[in-house]
């Protein structure tokens, strides 16, 4: 599987990594799972990164930033951990950025406070970063719903998945970050999982979201050490009366 598959990765972090990460597969819905794993990982300094980092799909994700409305774009980082990608399109971004990044484990979340303590200041002055604690699933309670213009998920719904409760509190995710977007904003899903088997699950978990979200399209991130990974996207659909409006929400 391409959880041990990610870029740059040290030979430090290499076949033992890997054991450790399949000794998580049960546990891996499980916030004491994340605290344990990130405070092992407190020695190591730096941004830890499954599957990929920053690099490939900076591509993809920067201009898509520049083809939004204008105004700041804001984005929602769901499951980030200690990932350098919210931090590093805040940095890059030539547009005004507020880049909201949200995990359920503390340690990883403070990890990543003190990560951009020590960042360059981002390319736009208006550019801001917040790191939060927060559920997947459950995200009422930190931010509005309809609030941002993207939703990236990279790697917590294949953490889900992998788990005895898998595709129920997937599902909820999914619907969860659709509810989050803006009408016409879209959901970026990053993962190894083949498109015969994500497509399915998400048009799944769309259907029953009352958010409603639109059709699944698929792109080609790369191939790293053999295992290709793919950018599904998912949008949330703009009801039929505002769609005829003919104006544009910032």
């Amino acid at each position: 599987t391409g959880l041990c598959g990610r870029e740059g990765a040290s030979p430090s972090l290499g076949a033992g990594l890997c054991v450790y990460v399949y000794s998580l597969m049960q546990s891996m819905d499980q916030r004491d799972t994340w605290d344990r794993f990130y405070a092992q990982r407190e020695e190591r300094s730096g941004h830890f990164d499954w599957f990929f980092g920053y690099e490939t799909v900076s591509g993809i994700l920067l201009p898509t930033l520049q083809g939004l409305p204008p105004g700041p774009a804001r984005l929602l980082d769901v499951g980030c951990g200690t990932s350098a990608l919210g931090l590093e399109l805040y940095r890059n971004c030539p547009r005004p950025l507020h880049v909201s990044c949200v995990d359920f484990s503390p340690v990883a979340v403070e990890r990543l406070r003190r990560l951009l303590q020590a960042a360059p200041p981002p390319r736009h002055p208006l550019s801001r970063l917040g790191c939060h604690v927060a559920d997947a699933t459950n995200l009422g309670g930190a931010f509005e719903g309809g609030s941002f213009h993207l939703v990236f998920d990279k790697g917590t719904c294949d953490s889900l998945l992998r788990c005895p409760r898998g595709p129920g509190r997937a599902g909820e995710m999914v619907a969860e970050c659709l509810r989050m977007l803006r009408p016409g904003g879209t959901l970026f899903q990053f993962s190894d999982e083949d498109p015969d088997a994500r497509v399915p699950f998400l048009e799944r978990a769309s259907g029953c979201c009352q958010a409603g979200g639109g059709s699944v399209t698929v792109r080609e991130a790369g191939q790293i050490g053999g295992i290709c990974y793919y950018v599904y996207m998912l949008g949330r659909r703009v009801p039929e009366a505002a769609g005829q409006g003919g104006g544009t929400e910032n």
